[in-house]
């Protein structure tokens, strides 16, 4: 059984995502983009399928996705002619501001309402967003993570499943929303570039 899983068809699911995000990332040109398209998609339908099966982001995967979104930043840069250590640099800043955004709003809920409405996963899964996307398209990416978790949660309570005391797996939101912002605007780059 792997490590980072538990379930025997976890491998297939990962296998499944990367070459979906290789297939799709074909269409950037450049190997180390279609590469980290692989690695990213693998990374995060992992992290979204964790979080909907037991309410965690699990460490592995979101570790391994912010070391490729370094190495992406790098070797992105390096390819465009630009400087490598600041395009890292940049990355880093908005993994913070990302990460600082969550650990804030994760405080605020939990001094205002007394139960905690964002897991530290979730403040992770941001840090690691704000690597890919930057802050600015972090933001992007949240908006539509949480139109998603609205419409999850409509279907829910319409069926009847929903209870007030459900927890949100959101990551299983922003995670896909995280490749999906970040594979557009490669998409945008390479038509405008």
């Amino acid at each position: 059984m792997p490590a980072a899983g538990g379930r025997w068809h976890d491998p297939v699911l990962w296998a499944a995502a990367a070459l979906f995000g290789a297939i799709a990332g074909a269409s950037l040109a450049e190997p180390h983009r279609i590469a980290a398209s692989a690695v990213l998609a693998a990374a995060m339908a992992a992290i979204a399928f964790e979080d909907l099966r037991r309410l965690r982001v699990p460490d592995f995967w979101n570790a391994l996705a912010a070391i490729a979104g370094l190495g992406a930043a790098w070797f992105g840069a390096a390819s465009a002619g630009a400087g490598p250590v600041a395009a890292v640099g940049a990355a880093l800043i908005s993994m913070l501001i990302c990460a600082g955004a969550f650990l804030l709003l994760r405080e605020a809920f939990f001094r205002l309402r007394g139960v905690e409405g964002l897991g530290l996963g979730d403040v992770k899964l941001a840090a690691t967003g704000g690597i890919w996307l930057g802050w600015e398209t972090f933001a992007v990416a949240v908006a539509l993570a949480a139109a998603g978790a609205l419409i999850w949660v409509a279907a829910q309570s319409a069926s009847g499943a929903w209870t007030a005391d459900r927890k949100i797996p959101f990551g299983a939101f922003l995670a896909p929303a995280i490749w999906a912002c970040w594979y557009a605007s490669e998409l945008v780059a390479a038509a405008t570039g």
